[in-house]
């Protein structure tokens, strides 16, 4: 569970990235408060018409495959916003980041639901919570030190990063699947 947590907590630097550093980003390329919220909608439009469609069709597979994709995802969301100088560049960056959030968000729990001996359910659901907010607490010093550096830095170092947490799910996920089988 421990390296679970740990995974989570690199997505969830990465995830936090859209609050905490992109509208910095998008204000330093001339761009308007009003164009962060038409991206940001953009991010409520992609879960409203994608989580229906596939939200549900999950079960069958692999969490782990699950994880990883949509971690890989991300990665590629944050990686069109290291080109992003427009607002359809930056919604076009959202609504792929969005895809990879369904799927980590819609299998996150299930999880660790099947890692946690019923009597300690809450606790690691507990520890999950730390892991976000560990992330969310990271994000906007992470962030905002490496928008200093430059736009093109945060995002390819959140793609990286995306890509790290994949790999790492990738690699924990016989024991999950080990676990399963228990």
């Amino acid at each position: 569970m421990p390296a679970f947590a740990g995974i989570i907590v690199l997505y969830a630097i990465v995830f936090q990235q859209a609050f905490a550093a992109l509208p910095l980003a998008m204000k330093n390329t001339t761009l308007s408060s009003s164009a962060y919220g038409i991206v940001m909608g953009v991010n409520g439009i992609v879960v409203i018409a994608m989580q229906p469609l596939i939200g549900h069709r999950l079960a069958d597979f692999d969490k782990s495959r699950v994880l990883a994709t949509g971690f890989t995802i991300a990665a590629c969301g944050n990686a069109v916003a290291a080109a992003a100088s427009a607002t359809v560049v930056y919604g076009l960056a959202v609504a792929v980041s969005t895809l990879g959030e369904i799927l980590v968000f819609a299998v996150t729990a299930a999880v660790v639901a099947g890692l946690a001996p019923a009597h300690l359910r809450g606790r690691y659901n507990g520890l999950i919570g730390m892991a976000w907010g560990t992330g969310f607490l990271i994000a906007p010093i992470a962030g905002t030190r490496l928008l200093v550096i430059g736009s093109t830095t945060l995002w390819l170092s959140c793609a990286a990063l995306s890509l790290v947490a994949a790999l790492c799910q990738l690699s924990l996920a016989p024991a999950l699947r080990r676990h399963a089988a228990e």
